[in-house]
């Protein structure tokens, strides 16, 4: 019976209590969404879905994922029932929010993601591993696994990212007030960050995969504890996304939840056995793609690609890379004389044109400054700074500093964002221009423009950046907490 009991206990404090009247409105909610799909909801007339018998699997699947958001909101909720509701109420309209746009091919998807998926339907992950899409082998594995179904690839690479979207959402409001902020400031984060156009853009439209790799990762930094199942989790995400392994460090610096002396003897002993095991399942996570065909030292150095990896088209990265001119016909129409073919030098053998080629060769260059710089700043952030307004300033180095961070990537800054401008009052300036600056940087749909010109909003970035450690005025004031 003690160890019934006990087994019950962890259960308890890994899913939550469960909550009745949450878990019938879940079942509700899932319910009106799924008949108003099959009458005249944003799943009523897909393309390409190939009849009715692969629309209903679609619109289950649809249905699996909005019970397992709302349900997980009912078993993770610490106050009264009325809020729990208001919660559940709009996670499920974030989530009719996001079916609105799963029927558009944007201009990333066409671009990025379909040439990949197109590359596995003929040749499987081999033919994938050529295609150019810096994504690492177990996310390749994952997109693979996501399209091999009957309903067409779009819907369910989609799916998963609406989900994963709203869970993150749901995971920073939760973390917000279990670390002290009040609960209606809890819920008007909530609130925030599943309406930011970012989330929408990112998730809902360009399809991009990494924010699969977020959601992991910030499970794995709000557990307490730097066990094996932390670990784990921020494994399984550096896997899917190599640019995470910027993160890994602090996940094994963090303190645990009472630790009061990080980096005594035992500290530094848990915090090497996290990261050896972290970096252990990422690099196992891409076996598997070698397995199916893809050549096996390319699928173990993937992760590693993404950190030198140039942004892709119709990103808006507003880091270091928007300072040079990308020399891309789409993106600089104006250079029509890039429409020729170039003619090699005699004397020289050079290019007399600015083209792509020059652009990445530049890169590798960039990207290599930016991750040194990265380092450094990290370093001395870590003496200086702590609580909300080290990791800010860590996201804003990593947003700034490294060229392969995509707009998935972003949603994990908004979040640390909103969470400061609601708790604490001296953050308030830099987390706005960090807002103002992904959202500027995000592409429309169809064009691929951004509202803004990157190199803009790369120095929004800078400057922020700057404020947050004091260099620049305007991050003064108080902080409440430093959780």
């Amino acid at each position: 019976m003690n160890e019934k009991r006990k087994a019950a206990v962890a259960a308890r404090r890994v899913f939550g209590r469960p909550r009745p009247v949450g878990l019938l409105a879940a079942l509700a909610l899932t319910a009106l969404t799924f008949a108003w799909n099959v009458s005249s909801g944003p799943l009523s007339n897909l393309n390409d879905i190939g009849g009715w018998d692969n629309r209903l699997i679609f619109l289950l699947e649809s249905a699996a994922a909005e019970a397992l958001l709302l349900g997980a909101a009912a078993f993770r909720h610490r106050g009264g029932t009325g809020r729990l509701l208001l919660r559940q109420g709009l996670l499920a309209l974030a989530f009719v929010m996001g079916l609105l746009a799963i029927n558009q091919k944007t201009l990333f998807y066409q671009q990025q993601i379909q040439p990949v998926i197109r590359a596995m339907d003929g040749g499987g992950l081999a033919a994938a591993a050529g295609s150019g899409a810096g994504c690492s082998a177990a996310m390749l594995t994952l997109l693979y696994a996501l399209t091999r179904g009957p309903v067409y690839d779009m819907y369910p690479v989609k799916l998963l990212c609406i989900l994963c979207q709203e869970a993150l959402c749901l995971l920073a409001a939760n973390e917000a007030e279990r670390r002290g902020m009040k609960a209606a400031r809890a819920d008007a984060a909530l609130l925030l960050l599943l309406i930011l156009p970012q989330g929408f853009l990112s998730a809902a439209c360009a399809a991009q995969t990494e924010v699969a790799a977020v959601l992991l990762a910030a499970f794995a930094l709000s557990a307490p504890r730097k066990d094996w199942k932390s670990a784990a989790l921020m494994g399984f995400a550096c896997a899917l996304s190599g640019v995470l392994l910027l993160i890994l460090p602090w996940a094994a610096l963090r303190r645990e939840r009472g630790e009061r002396i990080p980096f005594a003897a035992n500290g530094r002993a848990r915090s090497i056995r996290y990261a050896v095991l972290a970096l252990g399942i990422a690099f196992a996570c891409q076996v598997p793609a070698a397995l199916l065909g893809m050549p096996a030292a390319q699928a173990l150095a993937s992760p590693l690609g993404a950190l030198l990896e140039a942004p892709p088209y119709a990103s808006g990265s507003p880091n270091l890379s928007a300072l040079f001119p990308r020399a891309a016909m789409e993106e600089m129409p104006e250079f029509f004389l890039l429409r020729r073919v170039p003619e090699l030098d005699a004397e020289t053998l050079a290019s007399p044109f600015y083209t792509q080629q020059h652009f990445l060769a530049l890169m590798r260059g960039i990207a290599l400054t930016g991750l040194a710089g990265y380092a450094g700043a990290c370093a001395w952030a870590r003496k200086k700074l702590a609580g909300l307004r080290l990791w800010l300033f860590v996201s804003a180095c990593a947003l700034w500093m490294v060229p392969g961070g995509s707009m998935a990537l972003w949603l994990a800054t908004d979040c640390l964002c909103i969470v400061g401008i609601l708790s604490e009052p001296g953050l308030r300036l830099p987390a706005c221009l960090l807002l103002f600056a992904t959202a500027a940087g995000c592409c429309y749909p169809v064009t691929g423009e951004t509202l803004v010109r990157p190199a803009l909003t790369s120095g929004l970035v800078l400057l922020a950046g700057l404020m947050l450690p004091g260099l620049v005025p305007g991050c003064g004031g108080k902080e409440i907490g430093s959780n």
